[in-house]
C-alpha cells in the first residue's frame, strides 16, 4: 500500500493499532501531521502519535492497523513522554514520480487554409 499524505490528513485524530512484539494490539492516535519542505518530485511530511504512557515503544518498523486504511508498517520512533502519553513520530521524506504534461500539438497548416 503507497501511503500519501492525504490518506492521512483524512484520518487525522483518529485510531490506530499497533502489534507489539507479542501480537498485543495497542492503541494509537494521530494527534499531529506537519508538512515539510515538499517539492514537485519530492514528498515531506511527519505524523505523530500518542500511545499510552506506561508502555514506551523502542524505536523500530510497527505492523500497524486502521479501520479505514488496513494494515501497513511504519517506522516510529518515540520522541516525547507527557501526563497523556507517549508521542511516536514517523518521517515521511521521498521522492515522487512528476506527471509530465504532454508537448502541446502543433497543427501544420497547408496551402489550402491559408
Amino acid at each position: 500500500m503507497y501511503l500519501t499524505k492525504t490518506i492521512f490528513e483524512e484520518n487525522l485524530n483518529t485510531r490506530f493499532w499497533l502489534l507489539d512484539e507479542h501480537s498485543q494490539l495497542n492503541a494509537m492516535n494521530l494527534v499531529e501531521l506537519t508538512s515539510g519542505h515538499s517539492s514537485p518530485g519530492q514528498e515531506q511530511f511527519s505524523l505523530r502519535f500518542r500511545g499510552d504512557r506506561e508502555k514506551v515503544f523502542p524505536q523500530r518498523i510497527y505492523a500497524m492497523k486502521h479501520d479505514s486504511i488496513g494494515e501497513f508498517e511504519l517506522f516510529l520512533v518515540p520522541i516525547a513522554c507527557d501526563d497523556r502519553g507517549t508521542f511516536y513520530e514517523a518521517v515521511f521524506n521521498r521522492f515522487v514520480e512528476v506527471t509530465a504534461h504532454p508537448e502541446p500539438v502543433h497543427q501544420e497548416r497547408n496551402a489550402e487554409q491559408v
